[in-house]
């Protein structure tokens, strides 16, 4: 009993010694995955902002994704219990000779790579690569032609929820990243046609990891606007509708929709103006914007 205790206070005091490094590079991995995120937000609602390199709101926006992805978790459980009883099930069922032939099949490492390079292709470009569609949505006239299923999930219209969507790019990115290290573990590469797929099918998956915080960016970061009753001290006109888009350092942005004229347009503020602010509620924004105009189109 006394080794192990002994045993634990030195890994205790080697884990506190490192602790510093483990916080500045989980610092920065969050920074990056803001950064990312927040810059993709600002280019799809198309607002011009103050930010610099070196802002705090990466960090808390990196934040934000890793709790929004640690909250994904539980969907990617839920709809993989099925096929891991279904899988359990067919082993069970089946000979084992035919579920070995099976195993050998599947796992073998060449075939194995392959297949992760082809499915991670598919997934970045079929994908992963759609959320490029959209841009300055707040003054479109309407939602991109080509953004198809998932303008719709923005419409709230989809066949699935965007917590859905994003396990879904989650489960399909560990998927890429799990063939890469079974692979690398299973067989040294040989050669030089073998070290190329592998750093082939590395880049890869590291592509489609660093797109989930573009993904969350384009389609999740702040997507339900507090709406105003006044321009600072400004009242709104009789037909008119705005909504905060962005507090940046030196000004206030707001998003001002007239009615009656069928036109948006993107307001700022200096800060100094901007003495009350009345939110009087809160919209998603793009269903507010789109919703009947694209219903009216169907």
């Amino acid at each position: 009993m006394s080794d192990f205790l002994q045993e634990l206070n030195e890994r205790i005091k080697a884990l506190g010694g490192d602790w510093s490094k483990y916080s500045v590079i989980g610092s920065f991995l969050l920074y990056v995955i803001g950064y990312l995120a927040l810059r993709f937000h600002l280019t799809v609602i198309g607002v011009g902002t103050d930010l610099s390199v070196i802002d705090e709101r990466y960090l808390f926006t990196g934040a934000r994704f890793l709790v929004y992805l640690v909250t994904t978790v539980p969907i990617i459980v839920l709809f993989a219990l099925p096929a891991v009883f279904v899988f359990w099930a067919a082993c069970k069922i089946l000979p084992e000779s035919i579920c070995g032939r099976i195993g050998e099949f599947v796992k073998h490492p060449k075939r194995l790579v392959l297949f992760g390079i082809v499915f991670s292709v598919f997934i970045i470009q079929c994908v992963m690569v759609k959320c490029f569609a959209f841009y300055d949505l707040l003054l479109a006239p309407q939602m991109p032609i080509n953004g198809g299923w998932l303008a719709e999930m923005l419409l709230d219209r989809g066949p699935v929820s965007m917590n859905m969507y994003f396990a879904m790019l989650m489960a399909v990115s560990a998927v890429s990243s799990a063939i890469f290290v079974y692979v690398c573990k299973a067989q040294p590469a040989a050669g030089s046609p073998g070290c190329f797929l592998r750093g082939l099918m590395a880049f890869l998956a590291a592509v489609q990891i660093l797109m989930l915080p573009v993904n969350y960016g384009v389609l999740v970061v702040d997507l339900s606007m507090p709406r105003v009753s006044s321009l600072g001290d400004k009242p709104l006109a009789s037909g008119e509708d705005a909504w905060l888009a962005w507090e940046g350092k030196d000004g206030v942005t707001f998003l001002v929709r007239n009615r009656v004229q069928n036109r948006r347009s993107l307001v700022t503020l200096a800060r100094a103006d901007v003495k009350r602010m009345e939110i009087i509620g809160s919209d998603k924004i793009i269903p507010a914007l789109f919703q009947a105009q694209q219903g009216g189109k169907r």
